[in-house]
């Protein structure tokens, strides 16, 4: 992101537009992907483990190793494009070394834990589900969290 090689992010107008626009709309992606996955996994560990392996009593037939890893792709893709160009904001804005080191570990971390652990539901353990309804939500609302930073820091804070 060669753009956001200056520091200030508030010298230009434009820019300051432009990237909050951005950010709203990264919020509302954030947002979307959460009401995408409840929808698609289910929004419990049970509903997932139900999509995952299917359920005979329910008559759900277990989800296709090959549309698993059409998700997987798919979202891995997307996921990292809309957490990584966050996170690029996020180091360009006011906040200490460590709140922006923490941000970042924990979105990274809990994305990359969520994928390992819903390949690990899959072909492992059920166990593993928990890892990835947690890890899930921890990395979606550290990207809302940060987004909503830039946000504030963006059009209320001008200094």
């Amino acid at each position: 992101m060669k753009f956001l090689v200056s520091k200030d992010i508030h010298s230009n107008p434009n820019f300051t537009l432009l990237l909050g626009f951005y950010s709203l709309m990264m919020f509302l992606y954030f947002a979307g992907d959460l009401f995408y996955l409840a929808h698609f996994f289910g929004s419990t560990a049970q509903e997932v483990l139900s999509t995952l392996k299917g359920d005979p009593d329910e008559f759900i037939e277990p989800l296709s190793l090959l549309s698993l890893l059409e998700h997987i792709h798919i979202s891995l893709f997307l996921s990292v494009l809309a957490l990584f160009t966050t996170m690029a904001i996020v180091l360009r804005i006011r906040l200490t070394h460590t709140h922006k080191k923490l941000i970042i570990l924990i979105g990274m971390l809990s994305l990359l834990i969520s994928f390992l652990a819903l390949a690990g539901t899959y072909f492992l353990h059920d166990l593993f589900v928990y890892g990835f309804v947690t890890a899930t939500l921890l990395w979606h609302f550290t990207g809302l969290y940060a987004l909503g930073i830039i946000l504030v820091q963006l059009w209320f804070k001008r200094s």
